[in-house]
């Protein structure tokens, strides 16, 4: 059934390296406390060990942090959105889930950044995803791939309107390039005509780089919504209108020009 509004919850989480025990604890603990009218809640990327190449932290398809993502999903009855490096057959993948309590969809990451080791060990993803969930078009995209504006593209067309509504971006972005990931978030709400959300994690990593967080809720026009506070550790909320983003693509029908 479609929804007017879906209020969506991004958990700006300081994520230990490598600890995907004491991490999954520290969600149980902050989701005590999630409000009860949440639809969509979006954890960081690699949201159980921190970015991590290290195959000795891979999980298959019946892993303790997919199982805790489904877990969340059935007792809240919510959609949940997150990504774990995860091993199939010979390949590592660094796979976003979105998972509801009736199914589990998925994105591989397709960008892998070149100047660490993700391209020697994690396998390209070339499928992009877009889900339906309670009426809403959301595509999912991890990290890198924000830096790609033609993977991030929505479509139009008469027949069967925008390809979507919602952009997510799961992320482990340290802060000496954080200003590119807060110029290029609403570089693509714009360019897309859609609301844009950024969950990045806070903290330090095991190799000393530091992350201040700047996860986000962007509207259609490239304005904030909501942003958490810079190295904190925290759960922000917003809440997203249909009628809205509908509303301003027919006042401002940018997309009838799209290349």
């Amino acid at each position: 059934k479609e929804r007017k509004y879906i209020k969506i919850t991004i958990y700006q989480a300081d994520t230990k390296d490598n600890q995907p025990q004491q991490n999954i604890e520290r969600y149980k603990q902050a989701l005590e406390h999630l409000e009860k009218d949440t639809d969509l809640l979006i954890f960081p990327e690699m949201y159980t060990t921190g970015f991590t190449i290290d195959t000795n932290f891979a999980e298959d398809m019946q892993g303790e942090s997919l199982e805790f993502l489904k877990q969340i999903a059935k007792e809240k009855d919510i959609a949940v959105d997150a990504s774990i490096l995860i091993k199939e057959g010979e390949n590592y993948l660094n796979r976003q889930f979105f998972v509801t309590k009736d199914s589990v969809s998925y994105y591989d990451k397709a960008h892998l950044f070149c100047l660490s080791k993700e391209p020697k060990v994690v396998s390209r993803g070339n499928k992009p995803l877009i889900v339906e969930y309670k009426g809403w078009r959301i595509k999912l995209l991890t990290c890198y791939d924000l830096r790609f504006p033609q993977w991030a593209r929505n479509n139009f067309s008469q027949e069967k309107g925008y390809d979507y509504d919602v952009l997510i971006y799961v992320a482990s972005w340290a802060d000496d390039r954080i200003s590119h990931w807060e110029m290029l978030l609403p570089a693509r709400a714009i360019e897309n005509q859609a609301y844009v959300l950024g969950s990045n994690r806070i903290g330090i990593d095991k190799k000393g780089y530091t992350y201040k967080g700047a996860s986000i809720a962007i509207n259609y026009q490239g304005d904030t919504i909501v942003r958490a506070k810079d190295n904190s550790e925290e759960i922000i909320y917003a809440t997203l209108d249909k009628d809205t983003l509908n509303e301003y693509r027919k006042k401002f029908p940018v997309a009838l020009d799209w290349d």
